[in-house]
């Protein structure tokens, strides 16, 4: 598996943003087997994880003109560039269904 994370810090009080930002990340990721945000709201920063079963997909996604567009408007937002960082995932232990411990 493959992850791809964008990290943007916005301030104290912009979880709402955060949140809009991280649904149109998503939307750019169709063919990503998850997407995360990830949040410190009292911080105010924020990462988006998307995993992906091929790496060409996550390339692809980096590289696409509208995830570029994101990262331009984040980084005239945040005052200078966005971090992406581009992972191989080992997971640890199977996934969990949704309320289990």
């Amino acid at each position: 598996m493959i992850g791809t994370e964008i990290a943007f810090r916005l301030g104290a009080g912009t979880l709402d943003e955060a949140r809009a930002i991280a649904g149109r990340l998503a939307r750019l990721a169709p063919e990503a087997v998850e997407h995360v945000l990830f949040c410190d709201a009292d911080a105010g920063e924020y990462g988006c994880l998307a995993v992906w079963e091929r790496a060409r997909d996550a390339d692809a996604y980096v590289a696409s003109a509208a995830v570029g567009a994101e990262l331009a408007a984040l980084a005239g937002r945040m005052g200078k560039p966005t971090r992406v960082r581009r992972y191989v995932m080992e997971y640890q232990r199977e996934r969990c269904a949704p309320g289990d411990a």
